[in-house]
């Protein structure tokens, strides 16, 4: 039987049209998490930061096929849009940042004026020490994705070294992502011991309560302790890999109710005993403090009684419920971020206050289960990537080579923040020359 070039040029055409179609619909959803991604960051960039959409899509939106997407604002809205096949929605809600439209029929936070009035911190006081000059050089150098945007050095709670990218400055709030955790963690520890009767009391005692959701865990996941969820030792099922739909993304980029996502999840190991890095697992750590605490707004005045005049810029942004997101949103300056961990340093002491017991800060130094001594509550312990870092310090950490480093028998404090692939600083050869100018 004779077939016209016609007739095969449409069949053709037409196989073409249904494996596009089928390959679109494959790869949607994986599309609306970036969208998601490049609604959110792109929404607290331009906002927080001032900067301009061209500049943030070049520069922060630079893997993946994020920089394809389109970015607009519309007053508070920021929208990205792929070609009219996917467009993610992202708003400004003032003092709490941005927040991620996750499901268009749910209610969105309320928006607070940007222009609440914050505490004041006490100035650093400066001490410029110019033998941290090659370090910083050695910071501030290019990497794969970009560079550091800000590095802060504090030696015994004084600033010796300081440097920015252009367009990056003192006042500039910079993205911490998993650095966020560790203000979880502490914030945790502060309520646990905020009466004057638990204030040097040991930190074992009140992460051993268990039944801690009961309307959710009524099996086997009522045995959970606290300190298994501070330690990553919770035993729930999580995938926290990123650049695929993985539980991490969905939760970020799909979901508008971040804990209630993660406390749904079932048990994969017996509580205690494995560790697994889980950003779910922080966000309900965050929705035990909003339970114990009341409601958003309370959870938030706390975090800002806590914080706010240690560093007066910190902003957790929330998810669509409300609630900050305690694994990944948090912002600051490069100088507040150094105060945080100037804080720790100091075992949860500030300004004669000991606002975190000091029992507390060693607890989260506590190797968890697992995790081959890496890791401890909400706080990440020297490993083998890092030989040059005192055995006794601990760091916070984030995606994208964010890190406090905080070298108690030093005196130093060092935050690096910027954006770049994962995991290409060469954070051993910082450390090094930072130490030598000590030596």
């Amino acid at each position: 039987m004779h077939t016209s070039p016609l007739k095969r040029w449409l069949v053709g055409l037409t196989l073409l049209v249904v494996l596009l179609f089928s390959a679109y619909l494959w790869l949607k959803p994986l599309l609306s998490i970036g969208g998601g991604y490049a609604a959110k960051h792109a929404c607290s960039c331009h906002f927080l930061q001032g900067r301009e959409l061209e500049e943030i899509s070049t520069n922060d939106l630079n893997f993946s096929v994020l920089g394809y997407y389109d970015l607009r604002t519309s007053g508070d809205t920021l929208r990205a849009n792929l070609f009219g096949l996917v467009e993610r929605e992202a708003y400004y809600l003032g003092a709490r940042g941005c927040v991620l439209v996750n499901n268009a029929e749910r209610s969105l936070p309320a928006a607070r004026p940007a222009e609440a009035p914050r505490m004041m911190a006490t100035p650093l006081e400066a001490a410029p020490n110019p033998a941290l000059e090659p370090a910083l050089d050695y910071g501030m150098q290019h990497v794969p994705g970009g560079g550091a945007r800000g590095i802060v050095i504090l030696k015994d709670g004084k600033l010796v070294g300081e440097r920015y990218a252009p367009g990056y400055d003192r006042d500039t709030r910079l993205l911490g992502w998993s650095m966020t955790k560790s203000l979880t963690g502490l914030a945790v520890g502060a309520w646990l011991h905020r009466s004057a009767d638990t204030v040097t009391a040991p930190a074992s005692a009140p992460v051993e309560r268990r039944n801690l959701f009961p309307a959710v865990w009524e099996d086997a996941r009522a045995d959970i302790a606290l300190g298994d969820l501070l330690h990553m030792n919770s035993g729930l099922a999580w995938n926290e890999g990123y650049g695929s739909i993985t539980d991490a993304t969905v939760m970020l980029h799909e979901t508008p109710d971040f804990a209630d996502f993660a406390l749904r999840h079932q048990l994969a190991e017996t509580p205690g005993t494995v560790w697994n890095y889980s950003s779910g697992t922080t966000n309900i750590l965050m929705e035990y403090l909003r339970g114990e605490i009341g409601d958003n707004d309370a959870l938030y005045a706390y975090l800002d009684e806590l914080f706010g005049d240690i560093a007066p810029s910190l902003l957790i942004e929330p998810d669509q419920t409300g609630r900050p997101v305690g694994s990944s949103y948090g912002w600051a300056t490069a100088r507040d971020w150094a105060r945080l961990g100037q804080l720790m340093l100091q075992t949860g002491r500030w300004n004669g206050e000991q606002r975190i017991p000091a029992a507390w800060i060693e607890y989260m130094r506590q190797p968890a289960a697992g995790s081959d001594g890496t890791y401890g509550a909400q706080l990440w312990l020297p490993g083998p990537d890092m030989p040059s870092l005192p055995p006794d310090a601990y760091m916070m950490r984030g995606f994208q080579d964010q890190r406090v480093f905080v070298m108690p028998q030093q005196g130093l404090v060092v935050a690096r923040l910027g954006h770049s692939e994962d995991k290409v600083t060469d954070f051993d050869g910082l450390i090094q020359r930072i130490l030598a100018a000590y030596e």
